[in-house]
């Protein structure tokens, strides 16, 4: 228990150490106002210079949603693992019991069918066996042999239940003794689950306060940076994400380390109830505002439904993918909004520029899917 407490405690203060860092970093950056960003528009270099200065912004706001959310999921990950283990060990415990408390029932019916038999040994015989084998020397030996045969029939009987009771008794005690043991175990992930639960809860509490000016700062920014380069935010958000995409070790793209299957992983908790019609119907006017035709729409679903189930907090806990899309890690979705690990719109806004980039369209990301399951 120590080692574990000592664990949470870590992860704790590195998520104090992450959020203080997202603050002072916000507090020290020096975002340029829409003036700055007008006034370089009428030079060359002054409008490299702010092109990278916003792009280094955004490297900076990303980085830190990414830091706060990975940790958050992280956390919450490793609380359902604790939630499932407590409720194995309580099923457990509760199993056990009940065997034991039916072992003793048993021994204590073998018991009483021992003493009703030797009741009945008793009343038949009288106290004493050997005078009864001497009143009956007189009968003829075919009744005397079959008085005798029920009484060792009897006495079978007596030594049997008397049998089957230590027998069962034995069991009940292994079986207490088992469940004293899972009992013990029980109380003690009892205490890990609710300090993993507790770590995970101020993970998240940390990365959504911290939402709502990252946000800001991202659609700002993004806005500034299309305005310089005269393009629009969703092709800057393309461009980001597609810079992303095609580096790393994760360059296979949402899933490619082992797809959330719908039926398998963690569902991780978060703020945001899944709303599986809600999600699909704003991808559909998503799909349609990025001039898909109707004809994709079938795509889109067939490939999240076997990627997440369209649920905003599925994790694959092999490969660490998440939400709707299966982003590998679901980080690389700050390039479209800081509360990426909540948000369906944000979540659905990722995954379409990166089908669109990597693939072009969803019938073409459904059929490499098919292919090779994963896109």
């Amino acid at each position: 228990m120590k080692t574990r407490s000592w664990r949470f405690g870590a992860l704790s203060c590195a998520l104090i150490l992450a959020l203080a860092g997202t603050t002072l970093t916000a507090q020290a950056a020096d975002y340029p106002t829409w003036e700055e960003v007008e006034a370089a528009r009428n030079n060359e270099a002054a409008t490299a210079a702010a092109v990278q200065q916003i792009g280094s912004l955004l490297d900076g706001l990303q980085a830190e949603s990414a830091r706060l959310g990975d940790t958050a999921t992280a956390l919450q990950a490793e609380a359902a693992t604790a939630r499932a283990a407590l409720e194995r060990i309580t099923e457990t415990e509760r199993a056990l019991s009940t065997q034991a408390r039916l072992a003793d029932e048993r021994a204590t019916e073998s018991a009483y069918q021992a003493a009703q038999l030797a009741a009945a040994l008793y009343r038949s015989s009288g106290a004493d066996l050997t005078a009864v084998l001497l009143v009956s020397s007189s009968e003829d030996s075919d009744n005397l042999l079959y008085r005798l045969g029920a009484v060792g029939r009897v006495g079978d009987q007596v030594s049997s239940a008397l049998a089957d009771a230590e027998v069962d008794r034995n069991q009940a005690e292994s079986l207490a003794a088992q469940a004293g043991v899972a009992r013990t175990e029980r109380d003690r992930l009892s205490v890990a689950a609710e300090e993993a639960s507790a770590a995970a809860t101020a993970a998240a509490e940390a990365a959504d306060a911290a939402v709502d000016e990252q946000q800001s700062r991202l659609t700002v920014l993004y806005e500034q940076l299309a305005s310089l380069k005269g393009t629009t935010v969703q092709l800057e958000q393309q461009y980001r994400i597609g810079l992303e995409a095609n580096g790393g070790p994760d360059s296979g793209g949402p899933g490619a380390d082992g797809p959330y299957d719908g039926g398998g992983g963690f569902v991780v908790p978060g703020n945001e109830v899944n709303n599986v019609a809600a999600a699909q119907y704003f991808a559909m006017t998503q799909l349609a505002n990025m001039g898909y035709g109707s004809d994709q729409g079938n795509c889109l679903i067939w490939l999240w439904n076997r990627e997440s189930g369209w649920r905003t907090n599925a994790y694959n806990a092999s490969s660490g993918a998440y939400g709707i899309p299966q982003s590998l890690p679901g980080s690389k979705m700050a390039n479209v909004g800081a509360d990426w690990r909540t948000n369906y719109e944000t979540q659905i806004m990722w995954g379409l520029l990166y089908i669109q980039g990597r693939y072009g369209t969803p019938c073409a990301a459904w059929a490499h899917s098919e292919a090779v399951n994963w896109y």
